[in-house]
């Protein structure tokens, strides 16, 4: 080979390398910036919100205030689901106790579990109909219970030693109920999470579609407010925009490209060379129908603000390229069918919370 085959052959390397880095670059931006976009965490079960400092603001000393069960069910819709723990997602103990567990045993036991550092899905079964509920709904009596530890989220898959810790305040809270406890094998455990894991990786997509100025010119914000709400966006506190559907819920949403959030106090004197509506792909119901909608109204900002619909590499947004979109999103869609975790269904919501 001579030292010109030999120049190309390491420039072409080169090339792919930098595709590949820039490409790696490009979706942890998107994922950035859809995690800023996501609205404000819940509020945590066993902390009363008004005891929530904010961000700087110095510490007050508090009295610890001891969840009861009936603060447990004002919160719980937030946390429980209905039919209790999923084997698919989650690490079940059960608890079985010879006679009613007292409510404030239950509280204590949640309480506890918080320590752990993931979600935790309770369950008490009731015996009249024979089925498993959710807890939160006043003292039952209930003589089994189910506590769940969701085994993967989008910060990755459990610990051993997360496990572990679930597993001793168990055992510590069987022993106070006199109940018996079934605990499965850690190790299976340790490996469907990485199963669930990579699969998770493998959906877990932000699609990005940008509306950017031409050479020179910018877009105020205050002309975006005004296109967004005409549309039906709603403009949040973290200042991100959010197309919901009939029900309120998040379909996509709708961002500054640059670093800056659109926030209600400081939008009148925002420009910026462009925005981006961001579709979180595993998290979206009828998804192919979401991302159509969300071209649509890219379109019209476009039209409105005499803009450009591109991707990240500011090229322009051909017919071609949203069809090849659509193709990916399909694989996608397919592949979480396949799995028993539809996109936008009760499981892909836990696990891409």
């Amino acid at each position: 080979m001579s030292d010109l085959q030999l120049g190309l052959a390491i420039l072409g390397l080169m090339v792919i390398v930098g595709v590949v880095v820039f490409n790696w670059w490009q979706e942890r931006q998107f994922h950035n910036r859809a995690r800023r976009d996501r609205l404000p965490p819940e509020t945590d079960v066993l902390l009363p919100a008004e005891t929530a400092a904010a961000p700087g603001a110095p510490q007050q000393p508090q009295t610890r205030i001891e969840p009861q069960l009936d603060t447990l069910a004002a919160a719980e819709r937030l946390v429980i689901e209905a039919d209790g723990p999923d084997p698919a997602l989650d690490y079940i103990a059960e608890l079985r106790a010879g006679e009613a567990i007292a409510a404030a045993a239950v509280s204590q036991l949640a309480s506890s579990l918080g320590q752990v550092g993931r979600r935790i899905v309770l369950a008490g079964y009731d015996h009249h109909a024979k089925t498993w509920e959710a807890l939160g709904e006043g003292d039952r009596g209930y003589t089994s219970l189910r506590a769940g530890l969701q085994l993967v989220d989008r910060s990755g898959p459990a610990s051993i030693e997360q496990l572990q810790t679930f597993q001793s305040l168990i055992r510590q809270h069987a022993k106070q109920m006199s109940a018996i406890v079934d605990l499965p094998d850690i190790d299976s455990a340790i490996s469907h999470a990485g199963q669930l894991d990579a699969f998770c990786s493998d959906v877990d997509v932000v699609i990005g579609i940008n509306v950017i100025a031409h050479a020179g010119q910018v877009f105020h914000g205050t002309r975006v407010r005004a296109l967004a709400e005409a549309s039906g966006l709603k403009l949040q506190a973290n200042g991100v925009f959010v197309c919901p559907d009939e029900e309120g819920s998040p379909l996509f949403t709708l961002d500054n490209q640059e670093a800056k959030p659109f926030l209600i106090e400081q939008i009148r004197h925002i420009t910026t060379p462009g925005i981006t509506f961001l579709l979180d792909v595993p998290r979206a119901r009828d998804g192919l129908k979401v991302f159509d909608r969300m071209v649509a109204l890219g379109r019209q900002f476009a039209d409105s603000l005499d803009g450009l619909l591109a991707d990240d590499n500011r090229q322009l947004l051909s017919d071609a390229g949203l069809d090849q979109i659509r193709t990916q999103l399909r694989g996608i869609y397919n592949q979480m069918e396949a799995r028993g975790l539809p996109a936008g269904g009760p499981g892909a919501m836990r696990l891409f919370a």
